[in-house]
């Protein structure tokens, strides 16, 4: 899933546990991930302009729960984002930066609207050859949903899933305390690495950030959160913590609170019954929706903003 992952885990059956959980996630990274020509979702694509494509129900669920997001936040979030991410290829090629007009041929292959679910057959369908499905924004959530469920059936209750950004805390520590979660600030540069520590317990955090895959080129940062309405790295925040009980919700979430801002982002969170939003923008303001979590600290002179 292009990052690394670690769990932690305490009790009889822990290390069975752990491998468990990985095994788990490997096989949710194998049905999902894009790049691999073996996956569901790159046989969808394959598949794009010539026929449905019947899928798992893991796959079929998690593209249903992205297509509500695409369609709640009007194609701020789009699963059919993936002519994009080729053309930029952020990470892999380089510092290379598209012109208006690969831009524009891309963009009109970037339309969830198209995207056709078969709730009956349990099938996919791109029609329009070129298009591709990406599950980057989903996938990494789901798995450690995957993840926290595994080890729960082996009687693990005190446990820290940690998938590159996307964190799951079961129960609490061994010494009965919550787990303390950092929540990384997204300009360590000006001296501080952590912007807030939660204490946290049977929640999860996911972000999303522009300092995780990027490149400088002229003075511009170009990073891999894309804004599918414009074709370009999605600008106006830095930052976009979501905490909540869903990972897989929580993951979408971030990325799209990230492209459609702190009021319009924050607004949009809040009606999905999040636990905590919290958006960082460039100028370091930091901005919440949610519910109070008086536990939480932000640290080395930062301060919450207000609401939005």
């Amino acid at each position: 899933m292009d990052t690394t992952i670690t769990i932690t885990a305490y009790g009889p059956k822990a290390k069975k546990a752990v491998s468990a959980a990985f095994a788990e996630m490997r096989r949710v990274a194998d049905l999902m991930n894009a790049n691999d020509p073996a996956s569901e979702v790159a046989y969808i694509n394959q598949n794009a302009g010539i026929k449905p494509v019947k899928v798992s129900p893991e796959t079929f669920e998690l593209l249903k729960l992205s297509l509500h997001y695409s369609q709640l936040s009007v194609g701020a979030f789009d699963v059919t984002v993936r002519p994009l991410v080729e053309l930029w290829g952020i990470g892999k090629k380089d510092n290379y930066v598209p012109s208006k007009e690969e831009i524009q041929q891309a963009l009109k292959l970037v339309d969830y609207r198209k995207l056709v679910l078969n709730d009956q057959e349990q099938s996919v369908f791109l029609p329009v050859k070129g298009m591709g499905i990406d599950l980057g924004g989903a996938a990494k959530g789901y798995a450690a949903d995957r993840a926290r469920a595994v080890l729960q059936e082996y009687g693990v209750n005190s446990a820290l899933v940690d998938a590159g950004g996307n964190i799951w805390t079961v129960g609490v520590r061994p010494d009965g305390e919550k787990w303390r979660i950092g929540i990384r600030h997204p300009r360590p540069e000006m001296g501080s690495k952590i912007l807030a520590v939660l204490p946290a317990q049977d929640l999860t955090l996911v972000t999303s950030g522009d300092y995780e895959r990027y490149f400088v080129k002229d003075d511009v940062r170009y990073h891999h959160i894309f804004d599918p309405r414009t074709g370009w790295p999605a600008q106006g925040v830095i930052s976009a913590t979501i905490v909540g009980t869903n990972g897989a919700e929580a993951d979408i979430l971030s990325t799209t609170v990230f492209v459609l801002g702190p009021k319009k982002g924050l607004a949009l969170a809040a009606e999905s019954g999040i636990t905590k939003a919290i958006v960082v923008t460039p100028d370091l303001q930091v901005f919440t929706a949610g519910r109070d979590l008086p536990e939480m600290e932000f640290v080395n002179g930062e301060k919450e903003g207000k609401n939005q």
